[in-house]
């Protein structure tokens, strides 16, 4: 069914970020939206994560662990010396590598 709607500029910025995030349509990225906010016959679906109200992310459960400042930093430093492990460098040379 085609119906022409007029939405606030905060519900359309929802809208296509869903869309972008899903790549859909903006059409459907409405009727998920539409659908998720509907109460359910069956009650929700189990792990189904919830969505952001402005951006249409989907925000997934927390499982109750604090990321750290130093916890950021080693992931970073694992990703830059990765390509330097499979490159074949030694630990000793990918640390002198990363200073």
């Amino acid at each position: 069914m085609r119906l022409t709607i007029n939405l606030d500029d905060d519900l359309y910025a929802m809208a296509r970020s869903h869309a972008i995030a899903s790549k859909t349509s903006i059409s459907k990225a409405v009727g998920d939206l539409l659908r998720r906010r509907a109460p359910a016959a069956t009650g929700p679906l189990p792990n189904t994560p919830g969505f952001h109200p402005l951006s249409g992310f989907p925000i997934s459960q927390s499982t109750g662990r604090t990321i750290t400042t130093e916890d950021l930093q080693r992931a970073m430093e694992d990703d830059l010396a990765r390509p330097l492990e499979i490159m074949g460098l030694s630990p000793d040379r990918i640390e002198e590598t990363l200073k």
